[in-house]
């Protein structure tokens, strides 16, 4: 039976608890803990079978743990990483797995050094209608693949420590890996923005341009992906696990059955042990990370800026 703590136990380390538990039959996990400096935190969680513990540096001794999942703001994932690794457990990162780039080469060092699985938080690789979408591309239903676009805006405002690139438009670059078979871009062909909302377009062979927009404190929520094929176009809207449509000659609903959600799936692939071929290599999360890096030393580090890559 497999023992796993949560450590930051916010709105999204909420969500992780909830996962846990709905997978915990078919992972056989014996015990949840959340961790969280915060007391007031641990005392407003409402849900049953979790075990409580204040102490980030005693969590895996005392409970004796095999896995540890990092839900705490990005600036502290890479010392709460060394720490979990360091102690001999499994440990799955909330994108970023870093805020910098060799600062997530040195945690997948160590996760080999140790003998340890190291995991970030590529949760859309498993969401039902993109892994259905994704071999209907690759049957070529649509064509060559001409553009992506994702879009991911929230109403929700920043959390400090954020930076929009990092924590939002990742996705995006990692699902342009995830759909192009491991293709990565050219270069930053356009950087637009600050911590809050930013725009990025990637240029990969062929031509071919990945557009991300992202931010917080939108008037609505959006979280849209869009591919546009030579000879159709698939659009899925995030939040509809179990439908997205095809344009070509006309429109298409594709229907899908899932029954987990994609936080569920990216969970269940860690704990399990990591077998599944969608999940985010670390060369990929290395790779994503470098890429966001690029991109941020383009934009100020305050105020709003605006900056252009000439094509070469």
């Amino acid at each position: 039976m497999r023992r796993v703590g949560v450590v930051g136990c916010g709105r999204w380390g909420l969500k992780h608890l909830q996962a846990l538990l709905n997978i915990q039959t078919d992972c056989e996990i014996g015990c949840i803990v959340a961790c969280d400096t915060d007391p007031s935190v641990l005392n407003s969680i409402q849900l049953s079978g979790i075990d409580r513990h204040q102490h980030p540096e005693t969590l895996v001794e005392i409970f004796q743990l095999d896995a540890v999942i990092v839900a705490t703001p990005d600036d502290s994932h890479y010392e709460l990483g060394k720490q979990f690794l360091s102690q001999g457990v499994d440990v799955f990162i909330e994108k970023p797995l870093a805020t910098t780039f060799d600062h997530a080469s040195s945690l997948v060092s160590l996760s080999i050094e140790e003998g340890k699985m190291l995991k970030s938080g590529f949760l859309l690789r498993f969401h039902p209608c993109i892994q259905d979408a994704r071999s209907k591309i690759h049957a070529g239903r649509i064509g060559a693949i001409q553009a992506i676009r994702y879009c991911k805006k929230s109403r929700r405002f920043r959390n400090v420590g954020s930076h929009a690139l990092d924590s939002l438009a990742i996705h995006g670059i990692d699902l342009a890996e995830f759909l192009l078979k491991g293709q990565t871009p050219l270069r930053i062909s356009e950087v637009l923005g600050d911590q809050t909302c930013s725009k990025l377009t990637l240029e990969y062979p062929s031509q071919l341009e990945t557009h991300i927009e992202v931010g917080w404190g939108a008037n609505e929520d959006v979280a849209l992906l869009e591919i546009l094929g030579a000879s159709g176009k698939i659009s899925i809207q995030l939040a509809n696990h179990s439908a997205y449509e095809i344009e070509s000659n006309g429109s298409e609903p594709c229907m899908v059955h899932s029954t987990h959600t994609p936080l569920e799936g990216v969970l269940l692939d860690f704990v399990q042990g990591g077998g599944s071929s969608v999940a985010a290599s670390t060369g990929s999360i290395l790779r994503t990370i470098k890429c966001v890096e690029h991109a941020r030393s383009k934009l100020l580090s305050s105020g709003r800026f605006d900056t252009r890559e000439l094509k070469r």
